[in-house]
């Protein structure tokens, strides 16, 4: 069966994840806002974009909150609770472990500098940092103990009203939550943007590895 993959409704966005999953070989398809719901799949991958709509999450809205497209929002919220319905594996990148957490029950920190860290891009770039990774976590068994990332976003989760079910298993140095991994629930998710860093980059690569690895035990033969 195919991945299924939530459209960025960016075109050159959509053309570095589907290069990043080609390079692995990943057979995916996209799916967008009003589409009906997919025929069964091996896999849900949900990627970057725009902020999720804090009155999903029972938030006020912070002024520098933005780019919020409630369609997608529902559209993804639906996609990731029809895959845990089916038992198949959930993964995100960066703005799809937000939407991961809100759909399991937790809140977002909106706006990342008044938590004391900034994860932004600088002139256009990703910023690149560390981060210290859970022992005995999927990630880092792949990962090591610390890795490093590039990071372009400016809410993250908030950990103390983390979703059921997920576990931090990678945070920055001044503790921004950079990944989760469920906990009875089949989902890994990170923060930062596997597919803007360099092919061979374990970060990266590595990370789809455990992706595949994932998919595959949630799909037996």
């Amino acid at each position: 069966m195919k991945w299924r993959v939530s459209s960025t409704l960016n075109e050159e966005a959509d053309r570095r994840y589907a290069r990043w999953l080609g390079s692995a070989g990943i057979d995916f398809a996209w799916t967008r806002p009003g589409e009906p719901p997919p025929p069964d799949f091996a896999a849900l991958l949900l990627p970057g974009g725009g902020d999720v709509d804090p009155d999903l999450y029972g938030a006020a809205r912070h002024p520098r909150t933005n780019m919020v497209n409630r369609a997608r929002d529902e559209s993804e919220i639906g996609l990731v609770r029809l895959a845990l319905e089916r038992g198949r594996p959930v993964f995100g990148i960066c703005r799809g472990l937000q939407v991961i957490q809100v759909v399991l029950g937790g809140r977002l920190i909106q706006h990342l500098p008044e938590a004391g860290e900034v994860h932004a891009q600088v002139e256009g770039r990703d910023s690149g940092h560390p981060v210290d990774v859970e022992a005995g976590s999927r990630l880092a068994a792949v990962l090591g103990a610390r890795a490093e990332v590039n990071s372009a976003h400016h809410q993250a989760l908030d950990p103390a009203a983390l979703g059921r079910g997920l576990k931090i298993t990678a945070r920055s140095p001044g503790g921004i939550v950079e990944a989760v991994e469920g906990v009875g629930v089949p989902v890994l998710a990170v923060q930062w943007h596997p597919e803007r860093m360099p092919p061979g980059h374990p970060a990266s690569r590595d990370l789809l590895r455990l992706f595949q690895a994932l998919a595959s035990e949630g799909n037996p033969a």
